[in-house]
């Protein structure tokens, strides 16, 4: 898809230790060989890759129904799925400040084994099938308004933070983390915290697992080492839909995403054009990636339309869904509480 009219059009950007249970995954179940033995698409043979931002209010299994070209072709439409999202808390531990990952109780019942059913809840029925078919699954991490974030830890903090990480990732089987650096409610920063924590979290997780960052909040404070360390960038604050080709944060264009997708919307046949025109621009330039953002059930508000058009000018394919798919129900109720993560695990 191709066309010489472009027209303006916006919308604006709203963003709004292991134990027994632990989804992590064995070398076999790495493996790309589905129940039938049919050889399923590994993660990372399309470009550019298709990522979705997914809230604690839409079943991510929806993500899982959507597929590039026929749904028979077994080839998952999105690469990457961000659960958006946990939120850095704080505690007062022998007089100094620790930082903490909250998990809300929303998002608990999605990663967190039920104790009366610990093979078939939280993390193995929510993330497991969506890697089964290829979909790497992030878990994206934001402030709370507790004056602690990226940006203002000491060294102390920093290391304990990227060991939190780090275990939260390997307890659910998780692929990676996602930064996004709102609402830390900083009174003041520091021009290597940020850094530190994406430096030591690549060092903290094994070989392969993802970092992803929005361009938010303190990411200029970033050295070349951390910039190193990370994947995928997504553009930061600009409208919906608009292709603005530019690197970034400094990251190479195979790292990064020129463009925010809203999948849900009252588009007209030039509006989808556009979107269509814009994804095949973003191909054709090599960038890397491309994130989509306001993600709903089809009952809701129906993705696939703008998929198909993205599909259609990134990859010259459409997309699909399997029957009756994308329309799956939040089906689990949230936890009495949340859980709270430290260096060594969950906090009591």
């Amino acid at each position: 898809m191709k066309t010489q009219n472009f027209i303006l059009w916006t919308f604006v950007l709203m963003i709004g230790a292991v134990l027994p249970m632990s989804c992590a995954k064995t070398e076999a179940e790495d493996a790309t060989i589905n129940d039938a033995g049919q050889i399923t698409r590994a993660y990372g043979d399309k470009t550019p890759k298709l990522a979705v931002a997914i809230e604690t209010n839409v079943n991510p299994l929806n993500a899982g129904d959507y597929y590039l070209g026929a749904v028979s072709n077994d080839e998952a439409l999105f690469d990457v799925v961000e659960l958006f999202a946990a939120n850095i808390h704080k505690r007062t531990v022998g007089g100094s400040v620790e930082p903490t990952l909250y998990l809300n109780n929303m998002l608990v019942p999605l990663l967190e084994p039920d104790a009366s059913f610990p093979t078939t809840t939280g993390c193995h029925k929510y993330v497991k099938p969506l890697q089964d078919k290829g979909i790497k699954v992030l878990l994206s991490v934001i402030g709370d308004w507790q004056g602690i974030g990226f940006a203002n830890m000491n060294a102390m903090q920093t290391t304990q933070f990227a060991q939190t990480l780090a275990v939260v990732v390997d307890r659910y089987g998780l692929d990676g983390i996602n930064f996004d650096d709102e609402y830390a409610n900083y009174s003041s920063t520091n021009s290597t915290s940020y850094s530190e924590v994406i430096i030591k979290l690549r060092a903290a997780m094994p070989s392969g697992k993802l970092i992803t960052i929005f361009d938010w909040g303190f990411t200029n404070s970033l050295n070349a080492a951390a910039k190193a360390c990370i994947d995928f960038g997504y553009l930061g604050s600009v409208s919906h839909n608009i292709f603005v080709p530019n690197p970034g944060i400094g990251l190479p264009k195979s790292k990064w995403s020129p463009i925010i997708i809203n999948l849900c919307g009252a588009y007209t046949a030039p509006q989808l054009t556009i979107i269509g025109d814009n994804a095949y621009d973003i191909a054709d330039r090599d960038y890397g990636i491309m994130l989509c953002v306001n993600f709903q059930r089809s009952s809701s508000c129906d993705p696939l339309p703008v998929l198909n058009a993205v599909a259609d000018g990134a990859y010259s394919s459409t997309a699909t869904r399997i029957f009756g798919g994308g329309n799956r129900a939040v089906d689990w109720t949230p936890s009495a509480t949340g859980i709270t993560f430290g260096a060594n695990g969950i906090i009591p």
